[in-house]
């Protein structure tokens, strides 16, 4: 005589390991970024997670949305501060944040290489918005438009480009200049963002004063 779900019991149980190789391949993804950067190969991820390199390319159509996913997990374990209602405090911290993101996490090392990859991939390109930079760019955009119903910035304010503005240069030093990315430069943005306050040269590490 059949056991009352008998039938249902074999589909639940590839349905785990599926999840759980799923997560497996992520893991070995961040491990292996941060051991070996963007030259990490399918195949050494899927001998690190322990599965087949089909079972890779059954979720993942090739190392750079692999990778992309990896990142957004790890971007996702990054605490999000609560918005204080304090318009400065609360931008402030937020280009500190991006700085750290896009500067100093170990794994986003690979993002200047990355970025070749999404420069003749569209599909890929979207994925890095919506994975990477939407997620924490609406959390912002949500700070910036509360200022605004506040009376404290114009209602015209096209907040779109205002995120361009600190985003980008944070993204353009990293990928492209290789000038510092510091907490100087966080102040310095959001005094050019709110007061229109032109940056000043400071001094660099190293670099001795000319006064006398």
């Amino acid at each position: 005589m059949a056991v009352p779900g008998n039938a249902e019991r074999p589909l639940s149980r590839p349905r785990r390991r599926n999840v759980l190789s799923h997560q497996a391949i992520l893991d070995a993804t961040g491990q292996l970024l941060t051991e070996v950067g963007y030259g990490l190969t399918i195949e050494g991820v899927a001998a690190r997670a322990g599965v087949g390199k089909a079972t890779v390319y059954r979720w993942w159509p090739g190392k750079g949305a692999l990778v992309i996913e990896a990142l957004s997990g790890a971007l996702q374990r990054v605490p999000v501060e609560a918005a204080t209602g304090d318009l400065r405090a609360d931008l402030l911290t937020a280009v500190r944040r991006a700085i750290e993101i896009f500067a100093f996490a170990p794994q986003n090392a690979v993002i200047p290489a990355l970025a070749a990859d999404l420069m003749g991939d569209p599909v890929l390109a979207q994925q890095f918005r919506d994975q990477l930079l939407r997620p924490r760019r609406s959390v912002v955009a949500s700070i910036v438009r509360a200022a605004v119903e506040r009376g404290e910035l114009p209602a015209e304010l096209d907040i779109e480009l205002l995120l361009d503005l600190y985003a980008g240069t944070v993204f353009y030093r990293v990928v492209v200049s290789g000038e510092p990315v510091t907490d100087t430069l966080a102040e310095q943005l959001v005094d050019l963002l709110l007061d229109g306050k032109p940056p000043l040269k400071t001094a660099r590490k190293g670099e001795e004063s000319t006064s006398s």
